[in-house]
């Protein structure tokens, strides 16, 4: 394999984003633009996986306790998870605690649809 194919090779990137304290009536009020600045990402390949990491399981009659997200990137480097990060809504708008954020590289061991 030659070194520019080498380059260009994507790898998944997990990434872990905890919320700030407090933040949630801030989240839901950002959510929808999150949500559809995502989606060129999404149909793109770059994003395969998001969602909210929860306090505890939802109940009955009960909104969703979030405090922070999880994504999966597939992407040529950590540098370019962090772009697309930096460009969310929720990072410009402080939602995401930015000093315990984690992106590792990640290899899938297998893949389950729910």
């Amino acid at each position: 394999m030659s070194s520019a194919a080498i380059a260009l090779q994507k790898h998944e990137w997990i990434v872990i984003l905890p919320d700030h304290e407090g933040v949630l009536q801030k989240r839901m009020q950002v959510r929808p633009d999150h949500l559809n600045a995502l989606h060129p990402r999404i149909k793109s390949g770059f994003w395969k996986l998001g969602g909210a990491i929860l306090e505890e399981v939802i109940k009955e009659a009960q909104g969703p306790r979030i405090k922070g997200s999880i994504m999966l990137a597939f992407a040529e480097s950590k540098e370019d998870v962090l772009k697309a990060l930096q460009e969310d809504v929720y990072f410009t708008q402080g939602v995401w605690d930015w000093n315990k954020v984690q992106i590792h590289p990640f290899k899938s061991a297998f893949r389950q649809p729910l």
